[in-house]
């Protein structure tokens, strides 16, 4: 008869199967669980060992399941669900803990939104969140990603969340006006303002004409930090979602320019994650950040 060791060393195989069919990535399993790639792998080996058959089919683009593995895992599930259900029955909301992982736009929502969290500390004392910025992410490893709905294609072990409008404007300082004047009109301003554009903005079709036909296009970054540090110190004029310029006197819409874009991102969370009271907390005091500042946010079911 199996011992309890024996079960948990069985169990601890199995939920490491499941996340690895559920990342796509040995490596994405093993940096979500805190492992090393070599104790992941070694679980996977000693379950294939177990069941005297493969279970992955590994590459160098991820692992994806046998159709024995598939024929396990709707079981397995149902094992990692009951233990999610127990866990959550025995851990209120004043003990929610850990940290959320969350892959942003830079600058999204300016540093306005992180000003705030001190309202979600406050209920929630032990948890922490962290935020990534690497563009390169595998967009299935945090809990929830905002990202670019143009780059958005259907991401395996996600779910849509919401969707966050925005219109995209020129800005700059008073004084960076004051002292260049303000353009009689786009025209005017690609060839005679400085100009600090995002990499990003300008690959889109609606802004093509910016890379065309200014002729003092000073700075392209992919960082919008970075940029808007520039606009802030007066160097100049940045297309910017309304966003960044939330509660940001030093900032003004460029006045006399003709200019209709409208920004769009997308939050999914990870599906194994999502309905997990903390990152629910975080979803429920995002959901109301939004709705005191008036930020256009539409929510899926």
């Amino acid at each position: 008869m199996p011992t309890i060791k024996t079960k948990i060393t069985f169990l601890r195989e199995l939920l490491a199967l499941k996340e690895v069919i559920d990342l796509g990535q040995i490596q994405a399993a093993a940096d979500r669980n805190g492992f090393k790639h070599s104790n992941m792998s070694k679980m996977i080996a000693d379950l294939e060992a177990r069941f005297k058959t493969r279970l992955l089919i590994r590459s160098s683009a991820g692992s994806v399941p046998t159709n024995t593995t598939r024929q396990l895992y709707a079981d397995i599930e149902s094992i990692s669900n009951a233990l999610d259900s127990l866990i959550q029955n025995i851990t209120g909301p004043e003990e929610l803990t850990g940290y959320i992982s969350i892959w942003t736009e830079e600058g999204f929502a300016g540093s306005h939104l992180f000003t705030e969290l001190s309202k979600l500390y406050a209920k929630h004392p032990k948890i922490r969140l962290d935020i990534l910025t690497n563009r390169h992410m595998n967009m299935t490893n945090p809990d929830i990603s905002i990202i670019d709905i143009r780059s958005l294609q259907k991401i395996p072990g996600t779910n849509p969340l919401f969707k966050f409008k925005t219109k995209t404007k020129f800005y700059s300082t008073p004084e960076y006006l004051q002292k260049h004047g303000i353009p009689k009109d786009m025209d005017d301003m690609l060839e005679n303002f400085d100009l600090c554009i995002r990499q990003k903005f300008l690959q889109l079709p609606e802004c093509n004409f910016i890379l065309k036909r200014a002729k003092k296009l000073n700075v392209t970054a992919d960082s919008a930090s970075i940029l808007y540090q520039l606009i802030c110190d007066g160097a100049g004029i940045s297309l910017m979602p309304e966003w960044c310029t939330m509660r940001n006197e030093r900032l003004v819409e460029v006045p006399n320019i003709n200019f209709d874009y409208e920004y769009i991102l997308t939050g999914i969370g990870n599906a194994i994650t999502v309905k997990t009271p903390k990152v629910q907390a975080f979803l429920e005091f995002f959901y109301e950040f939004c709705k005191e500042y008036d930020i256009p946010l539409e929510m899926f079911e």
